[in-house]
Order: structure tokens, then C-alpha cells, then sequence
């Protein structure tokens, strides 16, 4: 039987700062565009370009895509191909790019069942929530001028982007959303990105009774533990040990 461990803040908080430790990949971006694509799911209008903010949820009368969206050849990049283009463009790292999720987390439990969005609503979905994101935890976060150049992707087959006012609204339309709820917890990330957690932890188990092993090797000069080991095996000393001397 393996050896069970409990779940505890402080192993949670390690497999954490190992994963924060890690290089971006394919893994994590394909774990955000699934998220993005679940916020909304109904096909119409989320996001619109209204000014109306308090109409964000209600479906457009013809169900439109936005005037300042930039789509050219009649398709959109797949969220996996936008996200990836955002995270080279801007060279975003683990920390900044996973936090996303507790922001898309928190949309999709405010949102009514029936809310509805664009085609693109998954993509500025994201964008949006990554933006706050990185100026929430990065001192040094590009402006929004600079956000609307690194996703603009032209593939040949089609052109696909957001002008800067598009992206400023996308920006206001989520903190209103969330109530300009941002603070992120430990206890966030540890339920939102447990499916990457969970095998860091496993691992971090493993692997705990060899490293304590080497710890208490660490902690004897290698040649205190070859006399040890010189002295038990030895017979005269064995016996000696095994039955001391009187008197």
C-alpha cells in the first residue's frame, strides 16, 4: 500500500512555487482556452461594444460581431493559436498567465446560465482577464495600446484583432462584471489549478523519504559513518558491543 500524505497548505503552497517555477506550455495554454470556451457557451452577444455596460448580458437584436473586431476571411483563430500568439507577444509568464483562470472562474459563476456571446466572446474573454491580471500582479504590465498590437494575427487565410478602444472596453466591462472583485488567494489557486497541482504533489510525496534519507546522511561526515559501519562489522567489536564487560 503507497503511502498516503495529507493534503497540507504548506505541501500545496511548495507544488505551487514549483509550478510558478515552470516554462509555459502547450498543457497550460490548451487548460485556458477549455476554461475560456465554458464561460459562455450560447452563441450571440457578450462583450458588445456598446458603451452600455449594464446591457452587457442582453442578447444583440441581430447578433452581430463587433464593428472593431478586425476578421478578415470569414474565420477566427482557434483560442489555442490566440492564446499561444499572446504569451510570445508578451513573453507573459506562468504566475501572470495562470491567474486567468480564478478571473474566468469567477465570471462564469456570476453569469446567468443563459448569457450569450459572440464567436470571439471566448477570445476577449480571456484577453480581458489577462490584462487585469497582469497589471495586478506585475509592477511593470503593458498598457493596453500595447495588448491591442501583440494579438494582432494575420495568418494568410485571415486577419484577426482588437483595436485599442475595443480592448479598453473589454477591460471595464469585466471589472464591472466582477465587482472589481481581483483579490487572488492561495486557496484560489490551489482549487483552480489543482489539476496541475496534484501530480507535483504526488511526486513532492515520492519523493520525501529519499530526500530525508539524504538529509541525515548530510548531517554525519562521511567518515563518521564508514567507522560506524567498520566497527559493527566488525567480530571482536560486535561482540563486544553485544556483550559488554563487567566490572
Amino acid at each position: 500500500m503507497s503511502r498516503q500524505h495529507p493534503c497540507t497548505d504548506a505541501l500545496n503552497r511548495a507544488a505551487l512555487e514549483q509550478f510558478f517555477r515552470q516554462a509555459v506550455n502547450r498543457e497550460m495554454i490548451a487548460f485556458l482556452a477549455g476554461a475560456a470556451q465554458t464561460v459562455v457557451t450560447h452563441p450571440a452577444v457578450m462583450f458588445p461594444t456598446s458603451p452600455d455596460i449594464h446591457n452587457l448580458l442582453l442578447p444583440s437584436p441581430r447578433g452581430v460581431e463587433s464593428p472593431s473586431l478586425r476578421s478578415v476571411g470569414g474565420g477566427l483563430p482557434t483560442l489555442e493559436a490566440f492564446i499561444a500568439q499572446l504569451v510570445i507577444a508578451s513573453n507573459v509568464q506562468v504566475p501572470t498567465l495562470m491567474s486567468t483562470i480564478i478571473f474566468m472562474a469567477r465570471l462564469k459563476a456570476k453569469l446567468r446560465p443563459t448569457a450569450q456571446g459572440l464567436r470571439c466572446t471566448p477570445h476577449r474573454i480571456f484577453l480581458a482577464s489577462l490584462i487585469i491580471a497582469g497589471k495586478l500582479l506585475n509592477d511593470d504590465s503593458p498598457t493596453n495600446r500595447y495588448w491591442a498590437r501583440y494579438f494582432s494575427i494575420n495568418t494568410g487565410k485571415h486577419t484577426f484583432g482588437f483595436n485599442c478602444t475595443e480592448v479598453n472596453l473589454m477591460e471595464k466591462q469585466l471589472l464591472f462584471l466582477l465587482n472589481w472583485k481581483l483579490r487572488i488567494t492561495e486557496q484560489d489557486l490551489w482549487r483552480e489549478l489543482d489539476v496541475f497541482l496534484k501530480p507535483i504533489r504526488v511526486r513532492m510525496v515520492n519523493e520525501a523519504p529519499q530526500k530525508e534519507a539524504y538529509a541525515a546522511a548530510e548531517r554525519f561526515p562521511g567518515n563518521m559513518i564508514w567507522s560506524l559501519g567498520t566497527l559493527l562489522s566488525c567480530d571482536g567489536c560486535s561482540k563486544r558491543l553485544r556483550h559488554p564487560s563487567r566490572g
